[in-house]
């Protein structure tokens, strides 16, 4: 049974999508919250402008940021494989969440689908360029390029159409790392020892003006 009450949830009121696509013009910033202060550091990234917040799972975490901040959109990293861990994602505040871009047509549509009915952005995973190419298949509005560096992201996304909203996720990125996606995807997961640096507002301001 799930430990959490469908009959409370409601659909997400906040648009993921709106602030992630940039169209390859500037790269949004999704900082990656931790779970030992979520809401002191939502609060932090709030203010810094940050343009959604993403956690590596469902839970309290995410609840309580999402109640910290109000406004911000939450994405939920972990992959989603059946109706309950959407709901679970959207019960503790997400907005969007991540599908495998290589199950079965069938399977992401029902994923996909039922993700939409509680108003939240269903992205396509990958973690591999063949991934990324069933990202554009499935008919994804995001796809979510998780890669170990950002040259294997870059790679996994060359030929995708820049209608197809792209995330990275490069888990190890330094600023660096992350200033080198910039053209070849509308927003990037920035790992807490970046976000939490005392260089960061610049890197906000770079990137995304």
């Amino acid at each position: 049974m799930p430990d959490f009450d469908a009959g409370s949830i409601v659909p997400s009121t906040r648009d993921l999508l709106q602030v992630i696509s940039t169209r390859r013009k500037s790269m949004a910033l999704v900082g990656l919250v931790g779970s030992e202060a979520p809401a002191e550091d939502a609060a932090r990234l709030n203010e810094l402008n940050i343009s959604a917040l993403a956690f590596v799972e469902a839970g309290p975490a995410m609840q309580g940021a999402a109640r910290a901040t109000k406004t911000v959109p939450s994405l939920c990293l972990s992959r989603v494989g059946d109706r309950d861990g959407a709901l679970a994602a959207r019960f503790h505040g997400a907005d969007g969440v991540c599908i495998d871009a290589l199950l079965p047509l069938d399977d992401w549509d029902r994923l996909a689908k039922g993700a939409r009915t509680m108003r939240m952005l269903p992205l396509a995973l990958a973690e591999s360029p063949e991934g990324a190419a069933a990202a554009a298949k499935v008919g994804a509005r995001a796809v979510l390029v998780r890669g170990a560096t950002a040259e294997a992201v870059i790679e996994s996304v060359a030929s995708l159409p820049r209608t197809l909203t792209v995330v990275a996720e490069v888990p190890s990125a330094d600023a660096d790392a992350l200033r080198r996606l910039v053209g070849h995807v509308d927003a990037a997961i920035v790992p807490p020892a970046v976000h939490t640096s005392a260089q960061f507002p610049a890197l906000v301001a770079e990137v995304d003006p």
